[in-house]
């Protein structure tokens, strides 16, 4: 799954019988590779199989300048698993013309190729055509990837830059696509911020309505800086200034909860004195579940329980309350003189969600000590990885789970139902557990609730 590199390589041809000129211009037999692995391998008519596609270049080029802000920073697909994110599902998933090659249109050959940021990295997921939707050549590449958010940038950036250089050299220079990558590339940092943040919402920033443009500002402005990114990769859109609202009391309510948390985290920030390496660096290897794993197994090594034990979360995450719909939010987490307090939101209060919600808020603050505030968002960004791992595994560890299936002598509902019951957490997190850590080697991260 790991990656290092996302390229598009373009080779120009000549196109005669085209007569729009950007297409003409642009015409080139193209390939598009993630590591060692070529997405553009297609099946031709006669049954034989090549790893480029021909066509014309500008309509990928003007796709990704259009949507720059939503690729770089539209994180909330990611709560959305990958092998959803096929073009087949464009009825389900609105913001997919928007990530997906797809929606390059203009009739050529595009692969269903889905890119999705989160945070320091960037996932791609291409699938392969069952028939010919692309006749005569069929799209026979399938995978997923994570890549460096960075070289993903560069590689997009580099397709646009291209085709400018290439209708620059054929006397083209003056095109919406010129005038559009302008836009993007001289934006000053207070418009950038702009983009970017409405860009977090799935809102295009060059056509958002005025109200919302005015809306975002004024909230933005309100909110703590450590709290609006999360902010907003999870408000809705139509009621943000409700999220903002349950948000400010969440944050009072919250920080008024952690002062009667019954246990402080030194101990535990003692036990995670480098809990993560940085997320920073978590893109080394590409697994962030894995550091949210490791965290929890090291936080019931730091209290002596065994992993047949239920960990009790409510001393270390004291619950508070805001009744009142959150508009999308998850949580807000206050550590306050390293005590934790938490607020959910209402709809998310049964139970096992509500100790899932406190292990997800303790993970957090675990892997963040600097962090004093935060939102606990349902987009799937690094952080969020951490902390839904580590929820898991504190509370169901893989090793307790494994021991209980030996003793039990079976894997069915009804076993899972009652190792859940013992951990007192959902049934579908005991399965998604033995799925990833207990059945397989896992070539994913399952989407814990």
């Amino acid at each position: 799954m790991m990656t290092i590199g996302f390229d598009v390589n373009i080779e120009w041809l000549e196109a005669p019988g085209v007569t729009t000129p950007e297409l003409a211009a642009t015409w080139a037999r193209y390939e598009i590779w993630v590591g060692d692995r070529c997405i553009t391998q297609v099946e031709a008519a006669d049954g034989t199989f090549r790893r480029s596609v021909y066509g014309s270049m500008y309509p990928l080029a003007q796709w990704v300048a259009s949507n720059w802000w939503l690729l770089t920073s539209h994180i909330r697909p990611s709560a959305v698993e990958a092998r959803y994110w096929t073009w087949q599902n464009v009825r389900a998933y609105p913001w997919l013309p928007e990530h997906n090659f797809r929606g390059a249109g203009d009739g050529m050959p595009w692969p269903d190729l889905t890119v999705v940021p989160e945070g320091p990295v960037t996932c791609v997921a291409w699938s392969q055509d069952r028939n010919r939707s692309f006749s005569p050549v069929r799209f026979a590449s399938e995978g997923y990837a994570i890549i460096r958010a960075d070289e993903a940038r560069v590689c997009l950036a580099g397709v646009v830059n291209r085709v400018l250089e290439r209708l620059a050299e054929s006397k083209l220079p003056k095109t919406p696509l010129a005038e559009e990558w302008e836009a993007v590339a001289t934006a000053d940092e207070e418009e950038r911020d702009f983009c970017l943040t409405v860009a977090r919402l799935g809102l295009d920033p060059y056509s958002v309505s005025e109200h919302t443009a005015d809306e975002v500002v004024r909230i933005a402005a309100d909110l703590p800086s450590e709290v609006s990114v999360d902010f907003f990769d999870s408000a809705d859109v139509t009621g943000l200034a409700g999220a903002a609202e349950w948000a400010r009391r969440a944050m009072s309510v919250s920080e008024r909860a952690s002062a009667k948390a019954a246990k402080t985290l030194r101990p535990l920030y003692a036990a995670l004195s480098s809990p993560v390496d940085s997320l920073s660096n978590t893109v080394n290897d590409e697994r962030p579940w894995t550091i949210g794993y490791a965290m929890a197994r090291q936080v019931r090594r730091e209290l002596d329980l065994d992993h047949t034990k239920q960990f009790d979360i409510s001393p270390w995450v004291r619950l508070g309350d805001v009744s009142a719909p959150s508009n999308g939010l998850h949580g807000v987490v206050t550590v306050t003189a390293e005590r934790c307090g938490l607020v959910l939101d209402n709809r998310r209060l049964g139970a096992t969600a509500s100790r899932f919600g406190q292990a997800r808020a303790l993970g957090r603050a675990l892997a963040h000590p600097e962090h004093q505030r935060f939102v606990l968002s349902a987009a799937r960004g690094q952080d969020e990885q951490v902390a839904r791992a580590f929820a898991a595994e504190l509370l169901a560890p893989s090793d307790g789970i494994q021991a209980a299936l030996e003793v039990l002598g079976k894997h069915d509902d009804a076993a899972l139902e009652a190792i859940a019951a013992h951990f007192r957490v959902s049934p579908l997190l005991v399965q998604h557990q033995y799925d990833n850590q207990i059945a397989t080697t896992s070539q994913g991260y399952a989407w814990y609730l």
